[in-house]
């Protein structure tokens, strides 16, 4: 950041669940090195994210208009169904964004900070396949939510990572909005071809040229607070 600073942002590393001390690290991160976000797990310590433990970091993060951004932490959410039979990361991964994402929406953390720009990694995991499904459970399964998980979900924005599958990424679009993802690599999770797929792969997705270019060169500033709304 300090060689390019045209070019490149940081999100910090908190350490929590210890709060008072995460809230520290956000001064210090935002204020001193120009962080623009903070990055956190699926869950924590086998806390989840909605969690009203954490209620004063998404103030903090809220009245900063700051990015939350949220990645798996590599326990197969916790199932041993699939840590223990080889897929932690191919299928326990993109669960952990399902569920982490919907544990904020049913706690009503969107739209109870509305400032704080919450990031998904993986295109959402399964989201993008889900809005009526959860929309249409919702009145029997989880009627305290505060709103619909489909408008929700339109509060959020996702990274474009599906190691270059198009029709991941075009469902995302149908479901969120071109205008919601922002480009993704994964790297060094993701390399080789796929990693150098990562960008072309979205102008070839089939999707609309303004579509592609906004996932390309402008959504990333406005989820960063760097030009727009």
């Amino acid at each position: 950041m300090a060689r390019f600073p045209g070019r490149f942002r940081a999100f910090a590393a908190l350490p929590l669940p210890h709060v008072d001390a995460a809230l520290r690290e956000v001064v210090h991160a935002l204020d001193d090195l120009g962080a623009v976000g903070v990055g956190v797990t699926t869950t924590v310590l086998g806390r989840t994210l909605a969690d009203p433990l954490f209620d004063p970091l998404y103030e903090e993060l809220d009245r900063r208009g700051a990015v939350l951004y949220v990645h798996p932490a590599d326990e197969g959410a916790a199932s041993p169904l699939i840590t223990g039979h080889g897929m932690t990361w191919m299928v326990g991964a993109p669960v952990e964004d399902t569920v982490a994402v919907m544990h904020l929406i049913l706690a009503g953390i969107p739209v109870r900070y509305p400032r704080m720009r919450i990031l998904a990694s993986h295109l959402g995991g399964a989201l993008p396949l889900l809005p009526r499904r959860l929309d249409n459970h919702l009145a029997f399964e989880s009627p305290e939510t505060p709103e619909l998980p489909s408008v929700a979900l339109g509060r959020l924005w996702y990274d474009t990572v599906s190691h270059v599958h198009s029709p991941a990424l075009i469902a995302a679009v149908a479901s969120f909005g071109a205008d919601r993802l922002v480009l993704g690599t994964d790297f060094p999770y993701e390399d080789g071809e796929v990693f150098l797929r990562a960008v072309d792969y979205i102008a070839d997705s089939g999707l609309a040229p303004e579509e592609a270019t906004m996932i390309l060169y402008t959504n990333a500033a406005h989820l960063l607070g760097l030009s727009g709304p």
